[in-house]
């Protein structure tokens, strides 16, 4: 498998990504882009072609489609198949050179002095499977999740989790997750399939069997925000999605996310996002 090269700073400029479903029986479009593409399958499998080399990318996998480079689905679907997207330049150049084993010694270039930041070389697999699938799905999530923020700034904030994404990326490549990334990587997964139900930290410590405080620490070091603090935003991601595609009453939708007291669900939701959920559903119906 190839691996694509790049140095950075500065680091690729995220330009647009989203969600996409095929059903069972349809395949992907036969296109060129100018800058980079790349898909990661979070359900079902993908069958693409980029010029003459075949990919099946299947749960969990992504793929790094080069520019200028013709790719397609060459084989239907064979169940539905919901992936991300994101498109992305390098605008420093880039190689891409056989698969070996990556090093620290091969990422990092130079240290910084006092004119100049440090300088290091990025070897990413063009497909690959993620290892710590949880907590690179929470920055794909956030990348889309961001799409529908009603601020000014919404865009400056995905360039620093698409960032953060392609640093896992790197890391993942190194094989080198730290403990506090394994144990994040346990409390987020738990969160998600546990978010409709009463969450505290006593039953993450129960369930990893750790002391509460470590968990926060491994926590709030490796994605920047509290367990508890994640689970208010994961449910609130889950409440958004329901808000846009559903008519759910409000109080419906905060049961739904794990959240009985509507009143608390509408004051976390206007304190996070600045509007009220009924706002924020009149925005996303007007936005469409």
């Amino acid at each position: 498998m190839s691996l694509l090269v790049f140095s950075v700073p500065p680091f690729p400029t995220f330009i647009k990504g989203g969600e996409a479903t095929f059903v069972k029986g349809e395949k992907h479009f036969r296109r060129t882009f100018s800058v980079f593409d790349l898909l990661y399958v979070k359900k079902g499998k993908l069958y693409m072609t980029e010029t003459n080399e075949t990919f099946a990318i299947g749960e969990g996998e992504y793929i790094i489609l080069l520019p200028e480079r013709e790719h397609f689905g060459h084989q239907p679907c064979e169940e539905d198949t919901h992936f991300v997207w994101l498109h992305f330049p390098i605008d420093q150049g880039y190689q891409v050179v056989s698969d070996k084993e990556v090093s620290w010694a091969d990422i990092f270039e130079r240290e910084a002095s006092f004119v100049e930041p440090s300088c290091y070389q990025f070897h990413l697999p063009q497909h690959g499977k993620l290892i710590q699938k949880e907590a690179a799905e929470q920055h794909l999530d956030m990348l889309v999740q961001l799409n529908d923020e009603q601020s000014l700034d919404y865009a400056l904030k995905q360039q620093i989790v698409f960032h953060e994404f392609l640093l896992h990326l790197q890391k993942q490549a190194l094989k080198i997750p730290s403990a506090s990334e394994k144990v994040c990587e346990q409390v987020l997964k738990y969160i998600h399939h546990h978010y409709q139900e009463p969450i505290q930290m006593k039953d993450l410590s129960n369930y990893l069997h750790f002391h509460p405080d470590y968990i926060t620490r491994c926590v709030q070091k490796t994605i920047g925000m509290s367990p508890m603090q994640y689970v208010a935003y994961y449910r609130l991601l889950k409440a958004k999605r329901l808000l846009s595609a559903t008519n759910m009453k409000i109080a419906a939708v905060a049961k739904e996310v794990g959240i009985e007291d509507v009143t608390y669900f509408s004051r976390l939701f206007k304190k996070t996002e600045g509007m009220t959920p009924q706002e924020y559903r009149r925005n996303i119906t007007r936005s469409k």
